[in-house]
């Protein structure tokens, strides 16, 4: 934005703070206020996050689950529970309405048939051809709502040789079978054998990312699904494979292969496409170095001292350094140097040379690795609201992130974290099916809900 003075930004920042900040997220109206979702989740993280995309932004979520809970609210950190619930449940049950419903008995199905006469969108995450064994796939429940967004995640689609396979949706199976897991992780030395580096092995990522890709892409589209049905008064049916979606975001690996012949190997912390660009070791943790422009990488030679000996000065592109022999050679000479201070100082190094260096205003781009505890702390993390703690009336304060969007008209918003299992059994039935408590208890003692 041309002719803009820094005090002009500096004003923006306060117009945009006191229209987006998450504090003020009640005051606002909700984008999907309107939405009924059914979220029939089962043993997948997902499911979980997609439906959680839409309770941020305001839709009335029904989490449906088998009596006595979902098996994913046991998966948790050593075992670790809090207050009956696993910690990776506790943060996708944001707010969400839970009720329970064994899908398995004729009687739960035809109650089931019911809500989704109401719902905007169903999503569901069981093996394909279940819901439809139960008479209640897309094509039957379409007949009762045509304007239904029926969203199905599973491992391999609903269509394809592994269509109908039995292995389960799991994340690490998603990161196994994308290409992902084979080219993440430590480099095997040529000539060396897994024996002698046994941790130079495709290496998972470390959060349930593969999930979360396939549940976030689900959320996108419903939200175009939703639009389209706007425009036409026509529902749909979604098909998400967990693998697949993980797949799309691996930046230029099938490319690579179907050009040129070449797979992408594990290169460790260091990137096959880019230099100067990876994490380096310092004297108490590590720092992330970027000086992808060959000014860059030589304002870190510069400021670590090593313009002469290295050659600094000769350097006029970094398209040399990129293949892997180079990255190799040179990636060990920066180790060596970063190793000789800490993270803090590095950060300040490349500030000061920013100011007062060669090259200045140039520098390289460094920044601290942060631990969780790190990164809960972070002074700018901690302004914009994400960490935040939620006054939850079951689970008391709970720090789950939210507000990744920040909206100056329709904010998310995290009202309540999560609810036990069948917690809303009562407020749900009756509200939405006119079932009573005499209903509900015979519904229990049948094992129904």
């Amino acid at each position: 934005m041309a002719g803009k003075t820094r005090q002009d930004w500096s004003e923006w920042s306060n117009w945009i703070r006191e229209r987006d900040d998450p504090k003020i997220a009640h005051t606002r109206p909700e984008a999907l206020d309107d939405l009924l979702v059914l979220d029939l989740s089962y043993k997948s993280f997902a499911g979980c996050h997609c439906s959680s995309v839409l309770a941020e932004h305001g839709a009335e979520v029904l989490r449906i689950e088998p009596p006595g809970g979902d098996f994913i609210r046991s998966c948790t950190p050593y075992g670790f529970m809090y207050k009956g619930e696993g910690l990776n449940y506790l943060t996708e049950g944001r707010n969400k309405f839970h009720i329970t419903l064994d899908l398995t008995k004729p009687e739960a199905r035809k109650i089931l048939k019911d809500l989704a006469g109401q719902a905007d969108v169903l999503i569901e995450t069981f093996r394909p051809g279940t819901m439809d064994d139960w008479g209640i796939g897309y094509e039957n429940l379409r007949e009762i709502n045509p304007k239904l967004i029926f969203a199905s995640l599973t491992a391999f689609g609903q269509f394809g040789p592994m269509s109908k396979s039995k292995m389960p949706d799991y994340d690490n199976i998603a990161q196994a079978r994308s290409g992902f897991q084979y080219d993440t992780g430590e480099m095997l030395p040529q000539g060396k054998s897994y024996e002698e580096f046994p941790w130079a092995v495709p290496t998972k990522s470390g959060p349930w990312i593969a999930w979360f890709i396939s549940g976030s892409f689900m959320a996108l589209g419903i939200l175009a699904a939703l639009h389209w049905r706007t425009r036409t008064g026509s529902g749909q049916a979604l098909d998400i494979a967990t693998a697949e979606a993980y797949a799309r975001i691996d930046d230029f690996v099938a490319l690579w292969y179907e050009h040129e012949g070449q797979i992408n190997e594990r290169f460790g912390n260091l990137d096959t496409a880019l230099w100067l660009y990876c994490f380096a070791p310092t004297k108490d943790g590590a720092v992330f170095l970027g000086g992808l422009r060959v000014e860059m990488w030589q304002a870190f030679a510069d400021l670590v001292g090593k313009w002469d000996e290295w050659g600094a000065g000769s350097w006029t592109s970094v398209a040399p350094f990129t293949k892997k022999e180079e990255q190799l050679k040179w990636s060990a000479l920066v180790f060596e140097e970063t190793s000789k201070y800490t993270s803090e100082q590095l950060v300040n190094m490349s500030l000061e040379y920013s100011k007062h260096g060669r090259l200045a205003p140039i520098t390289c781009v460094i920044a601290p690795v942060l631990s969780p505890e790190d990164a809960m702390q972070d002074p700018n993390w901690k302004d914009r609201g994400i960490f935040t703690p939620i006054s939850d009336p079951i689970y008391g304060d709970i720090i789950a992130a939210q507000a990744q969007y920040k909206m100056t008209e329709t904010p998310m918003r995290t009202k309540w974290v999560c609810r036990p299992a069948g917690y809303d059994n009562e407020f749900v039935y009756l509200k939405h099916l006119g079932l009573g408590p005499s209903k509900l208890k015979n519904l229990r003692a049948s094992g129904i809900i």
